[in-house]
């Protein structure tokens, strides 16, 4: 009885606090396609968003949005709401682009149009890394012999990049000198 009573309370409070944040936009001035572009993203979202959390699994208890209100609710299997707006591809994501844009719409400087972007980021600013898997080249035996074969790695990438780099534009000037080379024979 307290389970169903309880979930039953998270759900509304879920569904309340969705519409609260729906109401920063002009929803009217969202085309229909795009508005259900966007619950097609969201509900495809809390799933994975759902495997994230301790004790959930992908399957939600309640996954829905509604393309006309833009009210939309993810509860884990867990009866946890994971915090949408941490996350790309939601509606809190594609409700906090539209505010900026419709900020953007209404500046008339350039300074206030950045403003509205750096003001208010949207998505993941700071994602929590889950499931992730290091492996380095060499075995250390000490944390010293660990934290220096960490530094090397990070060292040894930054220079693989920046030798990737160099390959791209070393690539481009021989292409272009061997263009140059030959029509210069031609003539």
């Amino acid at each position: 009885m307290f389970s169903s009573v309880f979930t039953s309370t998270l759900l509304v409070l879920a569904s309340v606090l969705t519409q609260v944040s729906t109401q920063s936009i002009d929803i009217n001035s969202v085309a229909e396609a795009t508005r259900q572009s966007w619950c097609s993203s969201q509900k495809a979202a809390c799933p994975l968003i759902c495997l994230q959390l301790p004790g959930a699994t992908g399957d939600p208890v309640d996954n829905t949005c509604d393309a006309d209100t833009l009210a939309y609710s993810c509860i884990c299997s867990n009866n946890v709401s994971p915090n949408a707006s941490e996350y790309s591809q939601t509606m809190a994501y594609y409700i906090c682009t539209e505010a900026n844009t419709e900020c953007v719409n209404k500046c008339s400087t350039s300074a206030c149009a950045a403003a509205c972007r750096s003001d208010h980021p949207c998505g993941a600013q700071d994602p929590k890394r889950v499931n992730v898997t290091t492996t380095t080249s060499a075995v250390a035996t000490t944390s010293t012999a660990t934290s220096t074969a960490i530094k090397t790695n990070e060292a040894t990438g930054a220079a693989t990049r920046f030798a990737l780099e160099m390959g791209h534009i070393y690539g481009t000037f021989v292409l272009i000198t061997g263009f140059i080379a030959g029509f210069a024979i031609l003539l």
